[in-house]
């Protein structure tokens, strides 16, 4: 494993407003995506970076999107952020340079302390994403790794009613069951927690394990639906299977300007300050951005009105799910225009793939298209995301495709699946798949 240049750092910096900091984890989850990896994998560790070198990588944040701090971005593998010696100095730092902007500290938890909650409440502006992943400390420190024992319920108690946060875990049926998630809904809906999300497990083919992403997601998502009868906080499944664009909300968060407004879970929002919404992305994007922004929502058979009170580029405090930013069709006419096509073969993931058909369904597109979908055959296992496509994968696709239907003029694929030099995950540049198919390949 490579280290991560700073090139290569302010790249991913400015691409993705995510602010990498440590590699190092404190924690070795049985789940742990970075064990999983196949051979030829490129991905990156982060070298000893020093406060200096952190004044020059925050230059590249944007203060108009929220910065992230402790996820992983594209290829650089983030651990656990509060890990850093000066973490303190360097929050410290982007709220001296971005006084406005919403940051969000992505934790395991096990490092919290009166001390920096304290320090953190007074830099204001600060939310927490806590990996929870399980409360029983026995079977914590089973599928987390730990050597001694932690209670993190303490430690999510010096969040509450002080810090904004939100919970995670991953969900794999071998690990844990559904009392595990039960007890963390029950906790976390009774102390403060904004949200929880459930990671359903990415496995990939190394690992041998025999799930089946589509029903598993059924089932807890039968799980979650009468669990929502019980807790008010809401509890999202991800990845999400989509078979729609309508900005319908999946949750509401306590507290917040949706709350107060009078949004509830189910309701589709339909136009924002009298524009109509196209995807769920456009949706939250839009009342994001705008301060005391209208929203004209459906209810069942009602359409109503509803004014939230908020400021300029903040959270609304409604869930949706993920989908699509609509301005993605016109980054893709400006492709297919370049190169001055009309028969278009879009490929890609399978969990993207009703997405696409959707929004290009109503895209206005004026050349002939097919979209499909590429298999994550390179990872495998519950592994469907654009992001984990590779160069051969695509090729592999395209090949079927053209077997059946003949040459397309252009072929159109996830920008998400390269870097910043156009090479896939194994290092393998755009242009292979140009010269292995003798077809013009683009990203929008």
């Amino acid at each position: 494993m490579r280290t991560a240049t700073k090139d290569y750092i302010i790249s991913t910096v400015y691409k993705t407003n995510i602010l990498p900091i440590i590699s190092a984890c404190n924690t070795s989850c049985v789940f742990c995506s970075h064990k999983q990896n196949p051979q030829g994998v490129e991905v990156y560790r982060l070298g000893k970076l020093e406060i200096a070198d952190f004044r020059e990588i925050i230059e590249f944040l944007s203060p108009d999107r929220k910065i992230i701090v402790g996820e992983s971005a594209t290829r650089i593998i983030e651990g656990e952020p509060l890990l850093h010696k000066d973490f303190i100095k360097i929050v410290e730092m982007v709220r001296r340079k971005y006084k406005n902007s919403h940051i969000q500290i992505t934790t395991n938890g096990i490092l919290l302390t009166e001390e920096l909650v304290s320090r953190l409440t007074e830099l204001g502006g600060i939310d927490f994403n806590v990996s929870v992943n399980c409360l029983r400390d026995e079977k914590r420190r089973s599928v987390l790794g730990l050597k001694e024992p932690d209670n993190i319920k303490e430690k999510l108690l010096l969040l509450k009613d002080r810090i904004n946060y939100s919970a995670s875990a991953v969900f794999d049926p071998e690990f844990m069951d559904y009392e595990d998630i039960e007890e963390m809904v029950e906790f976390l809906d009774k102390n403060g927690a904004g949200s929880i999300r459930l990671f359903l497990p990415g496995y990939t083919n190394l690992t041998g394990k025999n799930l089946e992403l589509s029903t598993l997601y059924s089932q807890v998502l039968s799980y979650v639906t009468q669990l929502k009868l019980k807790y008010s906080i809401p509890v999202i499944i991800e990845p999400s299977y989509i078979f729609d664009l309508k900005a319908r909300v999946e949750g509401v968060v306590d507290k917040s300007a949706a709350k107060e407004a009078g949004v509830l879970e189910g309701d589709i929002i339909e136009r924002v300050a009298n524009e109509k919404v196209l995807t769920r992305v456009d949706a939250f994007n839009r009342v994001f951005r705008l301060k005391n922004p209208e929203l004209d929502i459906i209810r069942g058979h009602q359409r109503l009105r509803l004014s939230l009170k908020k400021h300029k580029n903040t959270a609304p405090g409604f869930i949706v799910l993920y989908d699509i930013d609509p301005d993605e069709t016109n980054r893709i006419k400006r492709v297919v225009e370049r190169h001055n096509c009309n028969k278009v073969l879009f490929i890609t993931s399978e969990l993207a793939y009703n997405v696409l058909e959707r929004l290009f369904a109503v895209g206005g597109f004026t050349f002939n298209y097919d979209v499909i979908k590429a298999r994550n055959a390179f990872f495998g296992g519950t592994i469907k995301c654009a992001g984990l496509l590779t160069v051969q994968d695509i090729i592999d696709s395209a090949k079927e495709y053209i077997e059946q239907k003949g040459k397309p003029e252009l072929i159109v694929i996830p920008p998400i699946m390269f870097d910043n030099r156009r090479r896939d995950l194994l290092g393998r540049s755009i242009d292979e798949i140009v010269t292995a198919l003798g077809i013009p390949v683009d990203i929008p």
